[in-house]
């Protein structure tokens, strides 16, 4: 658990990557950079004049369609996309502080999971800076709804989330997963979890400029009765899901409360994570 007085973190050393970006299917290179304590977790737009910054933030966020994406204020601003995953790997490994270099706008997909940006880190190494981590404590229930979809957030002295899965489709019908950040190990339960799309979808997809990077190396394509790629784990899916929630709450930075969710995706995180910052104090 994060528990408030731990110092921040941030990488000991430099560690770059390489691969395909999910959804614009271009070649993306990163190079992640130590940062100072309170600098937070910062995107540089390297292939852009003049390298503006984005941080990772609840309130940068941008567009929710179909990823995570943050940017700077106005239509023409610089963004960077699908973030989620590369988030949840920070928050895994404990980093408050990291400067993100990227030449395009989003990032590597890696295998569709967090397990590629887990391993990075761990390559890097992780040390600790001379300021206390801020922490967001729920003291009091909040939710957010959008029809049949739903997102709660309970006082809880951990970190926990419980997810229910409903999709009407044979191959994924309903699933439930438990996380608890003290019972069990994101690395091993979590994050090996790939991202997943509809055979069906892919061609309309397509046509909307989303998923060209997409394939059986990085994601699970689901056809009409089975996967048309082995799972790594039998509810995949919503491990999956849970990783997003993670990965789209550590906009936040470290939370400690119960966070219940029922059909939820990113619009819903991201609009939960900004009520948490809206209605709670954080501690230090």
């Amino acid at each position: 658990m994060f528990r408030e007085g731990e110092l921040q973190k941030t990488i000991a050393n430099p560690i770059e990557y390489s691969g395909i970006a999910l959804h614009t299917g271009k070649e993306v290179n990163i190079k992640c950079l130590p940062a100072e304590a309170n600098r937070g977790i910062i995107f540089r737009r390297i292939d852009l004049p003049e390298k503006p910054e984005i941080k990772a933030d609840s309130f940068k966020v941008v567009s929710t369609r179909r990823c995570t994406s943050i940017g700077l204020a106005g239509e023409d601003q610089p963004r960077v996309h699908t973030v989620e995953h590369m988030m949840s790997a920070f928050w895994a490994m404990g980093v408050d502080n990291i400067i993100i270099e990227i030449d395009n706008a989003e990032t590597p997909v890696g295998d569709g999971s967090a397990l590629p940006f887990i391993k990075l880190l761990q390559k890097a190494g992780i040390k600790e800076l001379g300021a206390p981590r801020q922490v967001w404590k729920i003291d009091q229930p909040l939710w957010v709804k959008k029809g049949k979809m739903y997102l709660v957030i309970l006082p809880y002295e951990g970190f926990k989330i419980s997810y229910t899965l409903d999709y009407d489709h044979p191959v994924i019908g309903t699933q439930f997963y438990e996380f608890d950040q003290e019972e069990n190990s994101f690395i091993d339960e979590i994050a090996p979890a790939r991202t997943f799309g509809f055979e069906r979808e892919v061609e309309a997809l397509h046509r909307r400029g989303l998923a060209l990077g997409g394939s059986l190396e990085n994601a699970v394509l689901i056809g009409e009765e089975e996967t048309v790629n082995p799972l790594r784990f039998p509810d995949e899916f919503v491990r999956h899901k849970i990783l997003d929630v993670i990965g789209d709450m550590a906009l936040n930075g470290f939370i400690r409360g119960h966070i219940i969710a029922v059909r939820s995706g990113h619009y819903l995180h991201v609009e939960l994570a900004k009520k948490i910052r809206e209605k709670n104090n954080p501690g230090r």
